[in-house]
């Protein structure tokens, strides 16, 4: 039986190296985020979604309340694929906002302002 497993090691030792090859491939660029709302305390969510994808199956995740500032590791190649990023601001007694970004705009707004900034105001309901 030992004869079986050295003769096949170096087989395994190939296809691990290419799986975790694969797994490093693609790098994560840091996208810092500041959201202000007014007025403040709202609830933060995020997803990121296809732009050509139509059906709702992006899970929101949760980012914190208003005023919020923090970085996010995205897929940079999720960003320049298509993919959209929608944050949804939430507060009890007023209208949901929502904003949406493009993987494109993303990285250019964070190139330009150094961050994705923005502020909406809720209207009472």
């Amino acid at each position: 039986m030992m004869g079986y497993m050295t003769k096949d090691l170096p087989l395994l030792v190939i296809l691990l190296s290419a799986m975790i090859m694969t797994g490093c491939g693609a790098s994560v660029r840091n996208i810092p985020f500041k959201i202000n709302s007014e007025p403040e305390g709202a609830h933060l969510i995020y997803k990121l979604s296809h732009l050509r994808d139509k059906s709702p199956s992006a899970d929101w995740i949760y980012l914190g309340n208003t005023p919020f500032q923090g970085v996010r590791g995205i897929n940079e190649d999720l960003l320049v694929d298509s993919t959209k990023i929608t944050i949804k601001v939430m507060r009890a007694g007023y209208y949901d906002q929502i904003m949406e970004w493009d993987g494109a705009s993303i990285l250019e707004e964070t190139e330009t302002k150094g961050q994705i900034t923005w502020s909406p105001r809720l209207s009472p309901q």
